[in-house]
């Protein structure tokens, strides 16, 4: 008789509800009633806020990020949502809930939005029951949609990867330029002579630009510039509509130029500023045009304008 009733309290213990053990806890992976071979979940000792470890725990709902960074909602409960930010490359746990009250909490994790990248995938590994007589039910991570709920309680667990692409924003093209006549100004009693143009759509693609720097006698002559445009910072940058030009002179001299229409005549209005392979060549701040004169033009000019 005796056998005949520990049968039946195993039998008994088999088929109670899923989240609930019949001994040592149904997350205790000392149980002795768990199967041979039982693949052995770790209860997260984790709190929400803290890093994860790009592992699916007991307990907590994960999320890493691949891509880019981004920010995620999450909903606990039917609760008030909650945005976490998570860094590209790492791993965050968004919620937690160690219950043993034979209920399992639902958590929907949705990645905001943003123009800066695309959602390309995410992938779900769910804990979805683990009792002491049945090994663990992992989830193969598949590509699905996002904002699925998923289950957390002490027996049930999450790891959602995210992978987005970021978006290139192409810049708007430059459509103006400036021409210039012989800027004439004095460096240490030794005339500097600059003229030329910058900017435009050169036919078949690149820079519409060519322009000479003559400095101790030596024609510095860009042909062909690499870059064209507004002043990010340094020299200039705080004047309006001032626009830098660089390239590689014909003699092999990396020059920049800085400049700036100040308004007729041009001498004691506009603004030029130079380096050649650089080494500032009209002080820091460049220096105002002793003859010639700059003329900006807000119009494009060249192909496909």
């Amino acid at each position: 008789m005796k056998e005949l009733k520990l049968s039946a309290i195993a039998i008994g213990c088999a088929s109670m509800a899923l989240v609930v053990a019949c001994a040592g806890g149904a997350g205790d992976a000392s149980s002795p009633l768990r199967a041979p071979g039982a693949v052995s979940r770790v209860l997260t000792s984790a709190n929400v806020g803290d890093a994860g470890n790009n592992t699916p725990n007991e307990g907590e709902v994960e999320v890493c990020k691949y891509g880019t960074d981004a920010q995620f909602s999450v909903v606990v409960g039917g609760g008030s949502p909650s945005v976490f930010s998570v860094a590209e490359g790492t791993c965050k746990v968004v919620a937690k809930d160690l219950s043993t009250n034979n209920t399992a909490v639902s958590v929907t994790v949705t990645e905001v939005g943003s123009p800066s990248y695309n959602l390309l995938s995410v992938q779900r590994t769910v804990i979805q029951f683990q009792t002491g007589t049945t090994t663990d039910i992992v989830g193969s991570p598949t590509a699905t949609s996002d904002g699925v709920p998923v289950s957390v309680n002490a027996f049930h667990g999450a790891l959602l990867v995210y992978h987005n692409e970021p978006v290139v924003v192409e810049p708007p093209p430059v459509c103006d330029f400036i021409t210039f006549g012989r800027l004439v100004t004095t460096v240490n009693g030794k005339k500097v002579v600059i003229s030329g143009n910058i900017g435009g759509n050169q036919p078949g693609g690149g820079i519409l630009s060519e322009f000479h720097v003559e400095a101790n006698g030596v024609d510095n002559h860009v042909a062909n510039v690499d870059t064209y445009g507004p002043i990010a910072s340094g020299p200039l940058s705080a004047l309006t509509n001032s626009r830098m030009s660089t390239g590689t002179a014909k003699n092999g001299v990396a020059v920049e130029v800085r400049m700036w229409d100040g308004g007729e005549p041009g001498k004691g209005t506009d603004i030029v500023y130079v380096k050649l392979n650089g080494v500032e060549l009209l002080g820091p701040n460049g220096q105002y045009l002793d003859q010639g004169n700059m003329q900006y033009h807000s119009n494009c000019r060249g192909p496909g304008t």
